[in-house]
C-alpha cells in the first residue's frame, strides 16, 4: 500500500486509545483514515514477563510494516514519523500490572518506550483503585504516590480511564504533571442508562482535569455512548462541543477505544483477567457492535468533517483532534523539574 501523505492544511490526528489486533489491515486503515498517532495498549492484566513478549512482537510489527508504522518516545518521533507518512505508535498500558510491586520497573518500561499508563484497569491493585470499586478507596498512598512521582520524573502520562472518582482526584492533586483520562464520556452527557455507566466520568472530575491542565479524550465506543450501537455522528459532536464548551477548547481530543480484528473470546480475559472467571458485572459477554458512521479508523475523516460544521475555527479543529494531545504529550514526556 502506498504511503498516505499528511493532509495539507491541518494538524495531526490523534486516537489516544485503540485496542485493535495489530495486524496489517489495520495499520492500512490508520493511513486510510489519515490517523497521524496512535496510543496502543501493550498490557491489560499481564505481568512484566507477559508485557515484555508483546513488546517483542510489536518490534517484529515495525520490522515488517515499517512502510505504514513506527514507534514514537517523543512528540519529535511522533512529528517525524507523520511527515513520512506513516503512523506514529505509542506504548501503553490499560493498567500498573506491569509494574507489579517494584518501583524500579517503572524505569525499565520507560527505557522501553512506554509513554502513557492508566493506573488501573476496573478493579483495586496495588497502585489504586478502579471504576468498579466504590469510591472509599482512591490512591495507594504509599505504593500508589511512588509511581505517579517516579512517572512524573520519568516522564510518562498517566492516565485515569478506568479509575474510580476517588483516584482520579488524588491523582490530579499528587501529580506534579497534567494527566489525561483518554477514553471516557462525560456522564452528565451521556446519562446513566449505559452498561458501563460506572466508565464514564462526572463533570466536577472533568473540570478539576483541565483546571490542571489535562485532557480527555472521548470515545465512540458503544457501551459509553448515549444511544449505543445507534448512536450517531451528531451525537458524538454533540457530546465534544458539550465537554469544550464545559472546559474549553484546549481539553478535548479523540480517545476512540475502537477494538478489532480479536476473537470473541477476548472480552473474557479484558473483563475477568485471572481473578474471575466471567465478568463480575451484568455486562453482555459480546463484544458490542460500533455506530454505522464509525467502524474503522478509515472512518475518521467522518468525525473530523462532522466536527468542522460545528463552526470551530481552524485553529480549534486543530487542537481538538490532535493538538491538545501533541501538546500534553510535550508536557508529560519530558522528566518533571
Amino acid at each position: 500500500m502506498a504511503k498516505k501523505e499528511p493532509k495539507a492544511g491541518r494538524g495531526l490526528l490523534v486516537d489516544a486509545m485503540e485496542h485493535s489486533f495489530p495486524e496489517r489491515p489495520r495499520f492500512e486503515e490508520w493511513r486510510r483514515g489519515g490517523v497521524d498517532c496512535v496510543h496502543i495498549t501493550l498490557a491489560i492484566w499481564e505481568d512484566a514477563r507477559d508485557t515484555l513478549k508483546v513488546i517483542g512482537k510489536w518490534h517484529r510489527h515495525f520490522e515488517a510494516h515499517g512502510d505504514l508504522i513506527a514507534l514514537a518516545t517523543s512528540v519529535d518521533d511522533v512529528e517525524r514519523i507523520a511527515r513520512s507518512g506513516r503512523t506514529a505508535v505509542v506504548f501503553g498500558f490499560q493498567n500498573t500490572s506491569p509494574f507489579e510491586d517494584d518501583i524500579d520497573l517503572v524505569r525499565t518500561f520507560h527505557a522501553l518506550g512506554v509513554r502513557i499508563v492508566q493506573l488501573t484497569y476496573n478493579i483495586q491493585n496495588n497502585v489504586a483503585n478502579g471504576c468498579w470499586e466504590d469510591n472509599d478507596a482512591g490512591l495507594s498512598k504509599v505504593f500508589g504516590r511512588n509511581v505517579v512521582a517516579e512517572m512524573n520524573k520519568l516522564g510518562m502520562l498517566i492516565d485515569l480511564s478506568h479509575c474510580n472518582e476517588r483516584t482520579c482526584f488524588d491523582t490530579i492533586e499528587a501529580s506534579s504533571l497534567p494527566v489525561a483520562i483518554t477514553h471516557a464520556n462525560p456522564s452528565e452527557f451521556v446519562g446513566m442508562e449505559i452498561e458501563l455507566k460506572r466508565r464514564n466520568k462526572s463533570t466536577p472530575l472533568i473540570k478539576a482535569l483541565a483546571k490542571h491542565g489535562g485532557v480527555i479524550g472521548l470515545s465512540m465506543y458503544p457501551r459509553l455512548m448515549r444511544g449505543g450501537s445507534d448512536s450517531s455522528l451528531k451525537t458524538f459532536c454533540d457530546m465534544l462541543c458539550w465537554t469544550v464548551d464545559l472546559v474549553g477548547v484546549d481539553h478535548g481530543g479523540f480517545g476512540t477505544d475502537l477494538y478489532t480484528g480479536w476473537p470473541e473470546a477476548e472480552i473474557v480475559w479484558w473483563r475477568a483477567g485471572r481473578f474471575a472467571r466471567q465478568s463480575p458485572l451484568a455486562i453482555s459477554p459480546k463484544f458490542a457492535e460500533w455506530p454505522r458512521w464509525f467502524r474503522s479508523p478509515s472512518d475518521f475523516p467522518k468525525a473530523v468533517e462532522g466536527l468542522a460544521k460545528r463552526g470551530f475555527s481552524r485553529a480549534e479543529l486543530d487542537k481538538i483532534i490532535g493538538g491538545n494531545w501533541m501538546r500534553l504529550f510535550g508536557q508529560t514526556w519530558s522528566p518533571a523539574p
